[in-house]
């Protein structure tokens, strides 16, 4: 729950921090990692923290093409079990420029390249087990440009309009966490 004192989005760097005391690598797997470390909470109390590790960053990228269409996908997701509506997107390594993995993601999910590429904005996709970033990028000047995909992504095309999106949004079938959060990134940075 949120005090009214710590509502202001200016960072107080004078708050006191946690301090790490050790760290170890519990699961490692390339697809993810789990690290327990031992901290010491400003009040003298120490405890373990469960983590992903890293600071990674990941894009999703709403593309739009000479319509004014939006690029949708329904991608199948295993854990839920379900088809899920989302924009395209995905994990970029720390060697990768952002918006190069960010065309790079819709090559390999839509087999296109974004010719103008404008990045606007970025958030913290889980904050309370990692320190990544997720990139938003608009996409257009769409061209015809494909590159090998990952073999467990199964990924159906759709072009919707703002309103089509909009109401998915509202009936619930939109429900893909980075997909909500950069259609707010995007809706704002039209009013901006």
């Amino acid at each position: 729950m949120c005090k009214n004192d710590r509502m202001s989005n200016n960072q107080d760097n004078t708050r006191p921090t946690w301090r790490k005391l050790s760290s170890k690598v519990i699961f490692k797997h390339p697809r993810i990692s789990l690290i327990e470390d031992q901290v010491e909470l400003p009040n003298g109390h120490k405890t373990s923290y469960l983590h992903f590790g890293g600071t990674g960053s990941g894009v999703t990228i709403i593309a739009i093409n000479a319509d004014n269409k939006i690029l949708v996908e329904e991608e199948y997701s295993y854990p839920p079990n379900k088809w899920i509506y989302q924009f395209p997107g995905g994990g970029v390594p720390e060697t990768e420029d952002i918006a190069e993995g960010a065309n790079r993601e819709l090559m390999e999910e839509c087999n296109l390249r974004g010719g103008k590429l404008t990045h606007i904005g970025k958030f913290l996709y889980d904050n309370r087990r990692s320190a990544a970033h997720v990139h938003i990028f608009v996409a257009r000047d769409l061209q015809p440009k494909s590159l090998d995909g990952d073999l467990e992504e199964d990924i159906k095309i759709n072009w919707f309009t703002e309103a089509e999106i909009d109401g998915l949004i509202a009936t619930g079938e939109i429900e893909n966490v980075m997909t909500l959060a950069a259609w707010t990134l995007y809706k704002h940075s039209k009013l901006v």
